[in-house]
């Protein structure tokens, strides 16, 4: 079926949480990998999340991975970095977001008091205000759904992030979501990242080439986009979109013990990352997140 382009959006800010999937850590340990902290050696092999921020950020050195990142200083100011959002409309109503990362660093996931494994969420992106409005236009005259809710992730200080969401089923997710695909080969750094890797785990190079290191939604995988905004002092200040999964769970065998967490999909690998969802659920969720703001 073609593909009609909507638009190709320069994200503000990117990131792709491959630590929160057991999936991945479990493939990895298989090869040989010590995901990702062995006590014994004291091999540390942390999964990267990969990310991008186009006004740059500051990071701690140290949660920087792969050689290229390494510095003296304590903290680093990144510099402007660049991912792309592109829209696609099909006939038959669905969307296709496509994700292209040109500049971007790798990040060593800091502590948290949930396991990443637990989280709904696993990636998320976020675009320009001016967005809003231009694909609301491009969208204008869809079917509108009428089982789209609004619910609030909460205050941070003076901002606050409200979303929509289809149905009970869907509260914790957003829309549905009905098929993706993201992969750690797509991205040369990581690429390289576990290249280096390999010696100090004790892992032959021509291994990592067998790996399967990417996620694509399974059938039984209960997948959700979470489409928001970010609300502050009376303006928007991004539209955020987030990609999150919460069934089913699984276990795998780790370094110490049995993990439980939530599946992210199935071991995949790929050429074009990218969320497909229905485009009058996406429109829907858009129009209530404007009205709610009083924007309609």
């Amino acid at each position: 079926m073609k593909w009609e382009e909507l638009g190709v959006y320069k994200l503000e800010s990117a990131q792709i949480f491959f630590p929160a999937s057991l999936e991945i850590q479990e493939e990895l340990l298989k090869a040989g990998f010590k995901v990702p902290y062995d006590k014994n050696s004291g091999v540390k092999t942390p999964i990267p999340v990969i990310s991008a921020f186009s006004h740059g950020k500051e990071i701690r050195a140290r949660n920087l991975l792969g050689s290229e990142n390494h510095s003296g200083n304590d903290i680093m100011v990144l510099p402007e970095e660049d991912a792309f959002l592109k829209v696609l409309l099909n006939g038959g109503g669905y969307l296709s977001f496509q994700l292209e990362f040109r500049n971007y660093h790798l990040e060593e996931m800091g502590f948290t008091s949930v396991p990443p494994r637990m989280w709904n969420t696993w990636a998320s992106f976020s675009i320009a205000p001016s967005a809003l409005e231009e694909l609301m236009e491009k969208l204008r005259g869809l079917e509108e759904e009428n089982n789209i809710y609004i619910d609030s992730l909460g205050k941070k200080g003076r901002e606050i992030e409200i979303y929509a969401y289809k149905g009970r089923k869907y509260r914790e997710l957003g829309i549905p979501v009905y098929s993706y695909y993201f992969g750690l080969k797509n991205f040369k750094l990581a690429w390289r990242y576990f290249e280096e890797k390999c010696h100090e785990n004790g892992v032959e190079r021509e291994r990592l080439n067998f790996l399967k290191l990417g996620l694509r939604k399974n059938k039984e995988t209960r997948a959700g986009l979470k489409v928001g905004v970010s609300w502050f002092e009376g303006q928007i200040r991004r539209v955020i979109l987030r990609l999150g999964t919460n069934y089913p769970r699984i276990k795998i065998q780790g370094l110490y013990g049995e993990l439980w967490g939530k599946s992210r999909g199935k071991l995949d690998t790929g050429e074009t990352q990218f969320i497909t969802v229905k485009a009058s659920d996406f429109y829907g969720a858009l129009k209530k997140v404007n009205k709610t703001l009083g924007r309609e």
